[in-house]
Parts: C-alpha cells; structure tokens; sequence
C-alpha cells in the first residue's frame, strides 16, 4: 500500500501542471503571453509582451479593409503570419527561461492566431499552430474560434467561460467587458453566464483616426480626446447605425468601418475622438442597462489604460467599476484565457511531427 501511494504521488508531481496562452487581438499592437496553473484555482506564473511593429498593423488593417481572409490570397497577410510564427516562438522560449521551467512542464499551448475575417459561420486566423508545436515542441490547441462555431457557438467573444472560472458566485450578478479592438461583455448570473456578446467597438475607430490624425498607434491616456467637445450629430448617426445590432453577436473590426466614413475626418480631429471616446462608452452602457444594471462591473484590456474613456465609461454607466488587477493584469487577461481554453481542450490539437 506505501508503495502505491508513493507511486501515485509520483506521477502527479511529474504531471505537466502549466499551461501557456498567447493572444493577440485585433488592436494587433502586440503579442501577449502567459504561463499560468490551474491547480489553486488560478495562479499566473510568468507574462510577457512582444511589441509588434506599426508596420504589421499599418498591413493588418490594410488586409481587413480589402477583405483578405488566407496566406493563399494575399502576400501581406503570409508575410504578417511569418512575423507572428517568429514572434510566436520566441515568446514561449522567453517565458519558459523566465519562469525557470523546462519544456516538458508545459502541457499545451494556448494560440489564438490572428484574427482577420470573422462571420458567425466561419473565422480565418493567420499564426500556424503545426509550425509553433514543432519549433517550441509542445502541443498546440489553436483554431478555437471555428471549434466553437462547429459546436454551435458563434466563435466569439471565447473569453467568457474564463471570466466564469474567475468571478461567477452564487447570488451574485456581475459584468464583465474586454475593451480591446472590439469591445465584449459577459454577464455572469450566480454561476452561469447568462449573456456574453460583442457590444461595440472598443478602441478600434479611436486607434483609426489617432494613426490617420495624429500619426500614433493610440491615443495615450486620451489626451487628445479629453482636449475635443462632442459632435452631436455625429454621434447620434453613429448610434443610429449600430442601434440594429442585437445580441448576442460577434462583430468583425469592418463592421465598425463600414460606418466610419472619411467624411467624419473633416471634423476638429480632437472632437472627432472625443465622440468617438463618447460613442465607446455609449455601447458599452447599452450592453450594462440590457443586462438590468449588475452591482460589480469589471474591465481588462488595453481600454483600461485609456484614462479618459474609463472616466468616460464612469461616468455614463453612474456605478462603480473596478479592472481585474487584482487577479490578473488586465493585459494579460486574455492570453491567459486562450490558457484555459488550452486546458479544457476546447480547440483543434496540433501535435509534434
């Protein structure tokens, strides 16, 4: 009997316990990556970021607008997938040196893939998961956008079981949103999710016009915004047009672009970010009164560090909001979800050849 036990206990200290997530979205500012366990409920053992270069958004964007979706179609985008594999595989080599971890301590890579054409039937990702098993040798989950749509999802937003994982309670309602490129929200109540949808655009037109006005990635803190006044008119043209979006929903960066109209760039650039700031807010509002007004509204991604849109979101929600700092890194949310969706293998394997 003495000698089972010590076996058994054995292999559960040899089990491979840690899982890497690697995310980026469609901000595509850079990659981010974890290592996290699972064990103590959560725990994030290592995180690191890889700056992608202007140019590699200046060429997403590029691609989304003309529509490309495969390698196969577009020379940018098989140029954009050879960055994004390099960047892919050096990431996990830094985050497994920085934990002091080996290789065969990793059960599964967690990779999103880039994301540049999304329907509810269908969803294209640039980033080859074969490739990444190979070079880092370490099984990959990847595709788990098209697994989810095969499994009668519509593929996004994907993070919301992880948001369960991390604050459903019972007699509790909360909200949740994810302000990246498209911002997402999930409505966890007790301990299930009872809404999770796309709600607006997040940063995306805001990042548009600061790289087309001011010649930035960003707006940094939103300075320029804070500096401008609402245009009214635009603003309402802008929420009449989304008004028809229900959800629950998965919404592609081109349906936000389709309303962006170069027209609007004729407005006092400062004010045209201010109402764009305003617009951001609007929808993130419209999603928070559709799910009855939750006591505890949380946040993470790259929104969060946009000051003003925070203060923003404050102030046109009249609540309290917190970010999941406390947990996590709000930029780091994310990749450690693709982390999760790793360890309950809902995604396509890819293994080592």
């Amino acid at each position: 009997m003495i000698i089972l036990i010590c076996l058994v206990n054995t292999v559960l200290q040899n089990m491979n316990k840690y899982f890497i997530g690697l995310m980026t979205g469609t901000s595509a500012d850079a990659l981010d990556g974890c290592i996290v366990s699972f064990d103590k409920k959560f725990e994030l053992i290592e995180a690191q970021s890889l700056e992608l270069e202007d140019s590699y958004k200046t060429d997403y964007e590029w691609s989304i607008k003309n529509g490309y979706k495969t390698i196969e179609e577009s020379k940018t985008l098989a140029e954009l997938e050879k960055i994004l594999n390099k960047k892919s595989v050096e990431l996990v080599s830094n985050l497994i040196k920085k934990a002091n971890l080996n290789i065969s301590d990793i059960s599964y890579i967690g990779f999103s893939g880039q994301t540049v054409f999304h329907t509810n039937n269908k969803s294209y990702q640039i980033g080859d998961p074969s490739l990444l098993a190979n070079e880092s040798r370490i099984k990959v989950i990847s595709d788990f956008r098209n697994f989810d749509i095969k499994n009668g999802g519509i593929g996004a937003p994907l993070i919301p079981v992880f948001h369960k994982y991390l604050y459903s309670e019972n007699d509790k309602k909360k909200l949740v949103f994810n302000i990246g490129g498209i911002a997402n929200g999930t409505f966890l109540n007790n301990e299930e999710i009872s809404l999770a949808s796309d709600v607006g655009p997040g940063n995306c037109l805001l990042d548009l016009v600061s790289k087309k006005e001011f010649n930035t990635p960003f707006d940094s803190n939103g300075e320029e915004a804070s500096k401008g006044k609402i245009n009214i008119e635009l603003l309402d043209r802008l929420l009449n047009e989304s008004n028809q979006m229900q959800y629950p929903r998965a919404d592609d960066k081109k349906d936000y672009y389709k309303i962006f109209n170069d027209s609007f760039l004729e407005i006092d650039k400062n004010s045209l970010l201010r109402t764009l700031s305003e617009f951001t807010a609007a929808k993130i509002k419209d999603f928070y009164v559709f799910c009855d007004k939750p006591d505890e509204v949380i946040f993470h991604g790259g929104g969060t560090k946009n000051l003003f849109l925070m203060d923003l979101i404050r102030s046109t929600l009249n609540t309290s909001i917190k970010t999941t700092d406390n947990e996590i890194s709000s930029k780091y949310v994310e990749a450690a979800g693709f982390a999760y969706l790793a360890y309950l293998k809902k995604g396509e394997m890819f293994e080592i050849k």
